[in-house]
Parts: C-alpha cells; structure tokens; sequence
C-alpha cells in the first residue's frame, strides 16, 4: 500500500511540472485500508449488558466476553466471531466516522444486529446487539485485549469450546437416547504433529477423556478413553474416533464416534452416539473463560 502511494505523489509532482493546478490525493480506498489495519487481530472484548428480553435466562446472563479474529482484505475486513455460544463469519468495513461496521449473516437462531467498533485512545469501545433465540441482548464495550492472529490451520494447541448435535443414536438398557446434544471443551497441546490433551464433555472431570492424535494439514484426529467410579458405579467412555477441520480463523467443523457405558451391580446400559461439531470456536490462549454460555 506504501509503494501504491508513492506512485500517486511521483504522478501528481509531474501533473504540476506540466502545468496542471489539481493537486492529487491518496484514494479512498487506500485511506479505508489504512482505517482498517487498526482492527486487525484477535479481541476479546468485555460487554456491560445494557438491555436482554424475551427470556427468563436474562437474569443469569453471563455472556460479558465476546471473541473476533480479523483480518483485512484489501479495504475490508473479514474473518469470524463467537458471541454468545455462536461461531459465525464476520465481513466488515471502516465507515465515514472510522467505526468498523461488522455484519454476519442471520440463520433462524442467531442473528448479529449491530456491532460497531471504534479505536482510540482509551482502546477499543462500541456497540452489539444480538438476537439468540429466544433472547435478545444489547450492550456496550467497556474494555478488550488484543493479540495476534494465531495460525489455528497449522496448530491446535489451545482450548476449543462449542457443542455437539447427535445425528444417529443407539442404545441398550434405556427408553430412548440419554442427550441430543451437549456442551465441551477440548483442551489440546501439540508437539510436531502429534497432539494430545482432555475432552471434557460437560466442563466437570465426571465427563473427561484423555485424548491423543494426530494435527495432519488441518485435519485432527483423536482417540481416547477412560474409565472411573461414578456414584458407586463404573462408567466408561470410549472415544472411538474423531476427525474434524481447522480453518484459519480458529473455527472446528467435524464428527465423533463415542461409546458411554454404565455398569451397575445388577444393571447395564449402553449408548452409541454418531455426532457432528456445532459451533466449535478456539480461545485465545491468553484468554480463559471460566464457563461456556448457551441461549437456546
């Protein structure tokens, strides 16, 4: 963008030379490219929450942290957001007053209504308002860390969070499959290409598997499994595949195989789950949440 300048001034130096009175000025687009590298990076902004309606949840809201990965693209910006349990594609540009105007596109759970954004000397601050079904939540930005964008395609070393829906589930000792979906954390450290760490499936160690795999050009795979008391009882856990994608802007897509097995002393049951990765996002490693927040 540096060198695109200076061709402009050598041009107009020239214009003058030959008599010409209009003096000429770098573009807009190369004044909105330079307005935008000031967004660029990860973010973790704090929200104070001024207004949540339309569910009963909104007394317990604790969603004051939201996640961006930015990067420019030409005089744009783009790359991903998790807002409120939400993983979702962010595209944004610089407007005449020098906020970032960020969109995402809606689906029938989620939509981005407004988030501007805005850098100055007091650091980031600005505005968001979403809609999570059935809630919809308005707030304001009070503070935000920033770091370099991590090359999430190449390194799953971190902590990923997000859900996991059930497509297909079978059964024995039980009326009808015990979780159509559930919450996890997959907390991983990588040496080379070989990966290993704990998935926790409900945030307590009741739910952990140690895993161990392999980070292949973004393609993870992982198995593991364990086995412990639980109330009296063994349960055990069999990771029996996984194999999910990372993209370059610290996002998971992917399936599972896993086996739950409780063994009583007069009693078993079984569950076999097929499940696919549901909004799966990676948390900068110098930033931890202490719980994951979902609205639906």
């Amino acid at each position: 963008m540096k060198i695109r300048y200076q061709l402009i001034v050598v041009g107009s130096s020239l214009a003058v030379a030959c008599g010409a009175s209009t003096p000429v000025t770098p573009s807009a687009a190369a004044a909105a490219a330079a307005g935008s590298s000031a967004f660029v990076g990860t973010w973790v902004p704090n929200i104070a929450i001024d207004s949540c309606t339309g569910s009963h949840a909104c007394i317990a809201l604790d969603s004051t942290w939201f996640v961006l990965r930015l990067a420019a693209e030409g005089s744009r910006i783009r790359g991903s957001g998790y807002v409120g349990g939400t993983s979702m594609d962010v595209d944004g540009s610089v407007d005449p007053t020098g906020d970032l105007v960020i969109t995402s596109p809606s689906t029938s759970a989620f939509s981005l209504d407004e988030l501007r954004l805005r850098t100055g000397s007091t650091g980031l601050t600005g505005t968001l308002r979403y809609r999570s079904e059935p809630m919809t939540v308005q707030g304001h930005i009070t503070s935000a860390r920033r770091g370099p964008l991590e090359p999430t395609q190449l390194n799953a070393q971190g902590t990923w969070q997000g859900n996991s829906v059930v497509r297909s589930c079978t059964f024995i000792g039980l009326t009808a499959c015990p979780l159509p979906n559930r919450i996890f954390r997959l907390s991983l450290a990588q040496s080379g290409a070989t990966v290993s760490g704990n998935l926790d499936l409900d945030f307590t160690e009741r739910f952990r598997i140690p895993v161990r795999g392999q980070l292949t050009a973004s393609t993870l795979t992982l198995e593991g499994t364990a086995s412990r008391l639980d109330f009296g009882n063994t349960l055990q856990l069999r990771l029996i595949a996984w194999t999910s994608h990372t993209d370059a802007f610290g996002r998971m897509t992917g399936t599972y195989t896993l086996e739950q097995e409780l063994i009583q002393t007069n009693y078993r049951s079984s569950t076999h789950y097929e499940s696919e990765l549901q909004d799966v996002y990676m948390l900068p490693d110098w930033f931890q949440s202490s719980s994951v927040t979902r609205h639906r």
